[in-house]
């Protein structure tokens, strides 16, 4: 299952985000807004928690660069593969984008 796949109708949440407390209990997350004080009580079916310290556009980046080529290297794709570029759009003229040399 490819990295789109398994995040593909879940809400994501950055498990290294200071501004969040997020714990796990029956079945739910619960995340509190540290600074506001909200809080959220989710499925857990219907979350996944990343590795990364925000999800903004940059991470999210980062995050599925490292996915996709950790995948292609893994799967022996990447003998003929030297670059990898990967970009996270969030509208029109607004995203980021990051390069790893495969080489």
């Amino acid at each position: 299952m490819g990295v789109c796949d398994r995040l593909d109708h879940r809400i994501l949440l950055a498990m290294d985000d200071p501004r969040l407390k997020i714990t796990k209990d029956d079945g739910y997350y619960t995340v509190e807004l540290i600074k506001s004080c909200k809080h959220y009580v989710l499925p857990a079916d219907d979350v996944k928690l990343l590795p990364i310290p925000s999800v903004s556009a940059e991470d999210l980046c980062k995050y599925f660069l490292n996915e996709i080529s950790t995948a292609i290297r893994n799967n022996g794709f990447a003998d003929n593969i030297t670059n990898l570029h990967v970009r996270v759009d969030e509208g029109i003229g607004q995203g980021a984008g990051c390069n790893i040399n495969l080489a």
